[in-house]
Order: structure tokens, then C-alpha cells, then sequence
């Protein structure tokens, strides 16, 4: 399978996220881009650096960004003790947000049990680099990087997106 690049269309992937259950359609956007960083718990700091850097121009309404995590590694024995993991983080984060805050709209975290999504967009080891992926609101892919960093490459790529005018 190729990797996607720049103006692939997103896989027909929905994922659903821990602690809200919210779905989320990589190809079926709405208008709404969406930012994907790939991260696993030792790279989990890309995240934060994401949703900084974009919640600084960008109100939820306006990009999702969302958490993908690669479990593809983890026997399904353990997938409800690592839901009880991403639940609790989910929590955790959702506790740290400014009072009024939605967490369903500023906490995504999509387990990519398989890893399919992770590898469509031709990434590895996220557990020791983060990567960052942008989708705009028609569902085709903007720009896919690992390395860098990572609130940098994700504002990068918004700007690189007409509906969003250069904001």
C-alpha cells in the first residue's frame, strides 16, 4: 500500500473516540479540516504542542484535532485494559481544560487498534516520533510529516488550506 500524500483522498475510516464516543469520519468532513497526531505515550508531548498551536488561531468549531493511537502492537487481551488507560488520560485532560470548555470538543483520543489508519498514511514508530497529518473539510489529505515540530507542521498545513483563508 502507498503512502498517502497531499491530495489523496482519506481513507474511508471512521474511528471512534475514547470518553466521548464521538465519531469521527476521516473522508466525510463537512467542511471541518481535521488535524491527526500520531502519537503514543512516550511521544504523547505532540499532542499538547498540537492542540496549543492550533487552539491559539483556531476555535474547535473551525479544525478538530484529534489523538491517534497505534495499538496495532498490543494483544487483544489487554484492549479493555488499555481502554481503561485512554479513558483515564481522556479524563485527566478533559480536567485541565479552561472552565466552559467542552471536552467532547477538545479531548479526541481514536484508538487505531489495527494500525490501519496509522499505516495508510505511511507512518512507524510514533512511539518514538510523533507525526502529524491534516484533513481538509473535503476529505482529502493536506500534508503528512513525522519529525519537526509537530504544532508548527500542523499550523503549516492549515494555512496550506483555502476554506481557511490563511487564518
Amino acid at each position: 500500500m502507498e503512502p498517502l500524500r497531499a491530495g489523496d483522498l482519506a481513507p474511508a475510516t471512521r474511528l471512534f473516540a475514547i470518553g466521548s464516543g464521538r465519531e469521527v469520519d476521516l473522508r466525510k468532513r463537512e467542511g471541518v479540516p481535521l488535524v491527526l497526531v500520531f502519537h503514543l505515550q512516550g511521544t504523547a508531548s505532540a499532542a499538547v504542542n498540537v492542540n496549543r498551536a492550533v487552539r491559539e488561531r483556531y476555535a474547535a468549531g473551525e479544525v478538530t484535532v484529534a489523538s491517534v493511537v497505534d495499538l496495532s502492537l498490543v494483544p487483544t487481551v489487554y484492549w479493555g485494559t488499555v481502554w481503561i488507560v485512554l479513558r483515564q488520560a481522556y479524563e485527566r485532560t478533559a480536567s485541565d481544560l479552561p472552565p466552559g470548555a467542552d471536552p467532547e470538543e477538545y479531548v479526541m483520543i481514536l484508538p487505531d487498534w489495527a494500525g490501519r489508519v496509522t499505516r495508510s498514511f505511511g507512518l512507524r514508530d510514533t512511539g518514538r516520533v510523533a507525526a502529524v497529518a491534516a484533513v481538509d473539510g473535503g476529505g482529502r489529505v493536506a500534508g503528512v510529516r513525522q519529525g519537526g515540530d509537530p504544532g508548527d507542521t500542523a499550523l503549516a498545513f492549515l494555512r496550506s488550506l483555502p476554506e481557511q483563508g490563511g487564518a
